[in-house]
């Protein structure tokens, strides 16, 4: 496993793509128009240990299919500037410079734009929780050598007594946080599929 895979946006990302993937498969209800974008800070751009610019990572959702790309505001040749990438491909994502993207900042963004959509909630959350049974193994025993039956019941450990349906959007963030540890650990012990 590399360092790569350890990076929330990583595991997080495509996830969100199966998600919305399962979503709109079960016509789960979603108003087509514009782009809504999501526009992450990801470092900056330094040539002799001095900023000059700034690297962004973009994702939007364009017909139904989750998007992402990197560019640099300073320089066309830089290595940031990564063309579109889908999204559920995770070692396409894993390409993107990451480095630069704050853990909880990003939760917080992702959970704002996934509200900003308007899903509908309830096919929302059973397409992630579908998703994160299929894609992993399970039961899934992770590295340190606890043993879960489903997502569920990992998600269920340790669950803030504050987030619950509720509070949509504290809810929401939860269960993204949650699903990034579950793909990693089962990216840990090669148990995703």
């Amino acid at each position: 496993m590399s360092e790569k895979d350890e990076i929330y946006p990583v595991n997080a990302l495509p996830g969100l793509a199966w998600t919305l993937q399962v979503y709109f498969k079960a016509k789960g209800k979603f108003k087509e128009g514009g782009v809504v974008e999501l526009i992450f800070p990801a470092g900056d751009h330094k040539v002799h240990l001095r900023k000059k610019g700034t690297h962004e990572i973009i994702l939007w959702l364009h017909k139904k299919q989750l998007w992402l790309r990197s560019k640099c505001d300073f320089d066309k040749e830089c290595s940031a500037n990564i063309e579109r990438v889908d999204a559920s491909d995770r070692e396409a994502v894993k390409t993107l410079p990451w480095e630069g993207t704050e853990s909880r900042a990003f939760f917080k963004a992702v959970r704002k734009w996934i509200i900003r959509l308007n899903l509908d909630f309830v096919t929302f959350v059973r397409a992630l929780n579908t998703v994160c049974d299929r894609k992993v193994e399970i039961p899934l025993t992770t590295k340190w050598g606890r043993t879960f039956k489903n997502f569920d019941e990992y998600r269920r450990n340790r669950w803030p007594e504050d987030a619950t349906p509720d509070d949509r959007e504290k809810f929401i963030e939860e269960l993204l946080v949650r699903m990034s540890f579950w793909f990693q650990s089962a990216v840990q012990v090669g148990a995703l599929k």
